[in-house]
């Protein structure tokens, strides 16, 4: 017996095998297979549960490609929670067979020590430094990975001062309005410092304390997704610990997939022991778009010639796995100089799903030129966007097929107009 898979046994069956899952999947529309899509996978994993089939390698091949966007959820008549299902049946499999042995090095190593982490980002930025160099033609474009076409990967720079190492742990205002925690999440202290210090500078704007916990660590997605549920769970403990005594009106993000971890994927390891935390979490745009009016940034009066086109991606686990939608939106149309235009099918997955574009890169790219076509048909200048993986899989669809637009965060087009 199953013990991971048996808790969930009823839920499986609530698929009732209707399609509805079809039209909205990437992995199917790209690949007409059904196998590749939620009825098709969760098929496969009833008959596990119910011991028609073992956790073979053919049935993981098809769960590990889900890239956990949710529109299967979203647009399921019966509501099931697709992603937690087929993330349990990784979990399974994890528990049955364990983790290969990087795998395991990275998520039950790395992952729970911040300065190896760190150590390993700045080896990572050493790596990208080196890439970047090497030409992608001849014999290095036949030997180093991310090559198609002449085309190499755009990496974004790993390794620089981490956004955290530079501040202060308490970030003082005047007669603060409020105090909020950060969760800066490990891309954006490695990697996007600058999507930090937006995020900082606006709410100092907003006269608002900011309280910077050094103890914080990865949220554990990379865990969780990849069904390493004892690793994930650890990795929520340590942050719950360090969250849930701060006097704080709320805990910041500006990461989809760190916000959706913090406020609705802990409850499902912890249960009520993650519900101080979950509750004050909040997504950095939202908690902005509710506080717009202080800013009064747009002014009716003024002119501004040549404005500057910029359309919004929704990342998967902010629409979906926490609803925020119009925010992003408002905050956009509220900046002088900015033309706002909606993109079609601004809600499909760019195909990024953070480890699934290492894993399966031209799989990701083939999904991915959907999401490049539908931005060069916006004609916009600049993609917004609220999540690191996001951020990077569309700088490099969009360099791929040659889409001559920048992908930012939306909180540093804010930042910019406040400066």
């Amino acid at each position: 017996m199953y013990d991971v898979l048996e808790i969930y046994r009823e839920e499986f069956y609530r698929c009732i095998k209707c399609g509805s899952c079809q039209p909205v999947c990437p992995t199917y529309i790209e690949t007409r297979d059904e196998s590749m899509v939620a009825r098709g996978r969760l098929a496969l994993s009833e008959a596990v549960v119910e011991g028609r089939l073992g956790l073979t390698d053919g049935l993981m091949d098809r769960v590990s490609k889900c890239l956990s966007c949710m529109a299967c959820s979203e647009s399921c008549p019966t509501g099931v929670d697709v992603v937690k299902l087929l993330t349990a049946v990784r979990s399974q499999v994890v528990e049955d067979k364990g983790l290969d042995p990087i795998s395991k090095v990275v998520l039950r190593v790395i992952l729970k020590n911040n300065r190896l982490l760190s150590f390993t980002a700045k080896l990572m930025g050493l790596s990208v430094r080196l890439y970047n160099f090497l030409p992608s033609y001849g014999i290095f474009g036949r030997i180093i990975p991310f090559v198609r076409n002449g085309i190499k990967r755009v990496v974004p720079p790993f390794g620089g001062r981490h956004l955290r190492k530079g501040l202060p742990e308490v970030l003082k205002v005047e007669k603060p309005k409020m105090r909020v925690a950060f969760y800066t999440g490990c891309m954006t202290d490695m990697v996007y410092q600058d999507v930090g210090r937006g995020v900082i500078s606006v709410l100092k704007k907003l006269n608002i304390e900011i309280v910077l916990p050094q103890g914080q660590v990865c949220c554990g997605a990379p865990a969780y997704y990849m069904g390493d549920r004892k690793t994930a769970t650890e990795l929520a403990k340590s942050n719950i610990e360090v969250f849930k005594d701060l006097k704080v009106d709320a805990i910041i993000n500006c990461c989809a997939t760190c916000g959706t971890m913090l406020k609705e994927v802990y409850p499902l390891l912890l249960d009520k022991d993650a519900k101080g935390v979950s509750d004050k979490t909040v997504d950095i745009q939202k908690f902005i778009a509710d506080r717009l009016e202080i800013f009064k940034i747009r002014n009716p009066k003024s002119e501004i010639l040549n404005p500057v086109r910029v359309t919004y991606h929704d990342p998967c686990h902010l629409k979906r796995g926490q609803g925020v939608v119009s925010a992003p939106r408002e905050i956009l149309k509220s900046i002088p100089g900015i033309e706002y235009v909606e993109m079609k099918d601004a809600d499909r997955c760019c195909g990024g799903s953070g480890t699934f574009s290492l894993k399966y890169y031209d799989f990701s790219m083939a999904i991915g030129k959907y999401k490049a076509e539908k931005i060069r048909e916006s004609g916009a200048d600049i993609v917004a966007t609220d999540c690191p993986s996001c951020q990077m899989q569309l700088t490099d669809i969009l360099n791929r097929y040659g889409v001559k637009a920048k992908v930012v965060h939306t909180v540093q087009l804010l930042a910019g107009s406040l400066s």
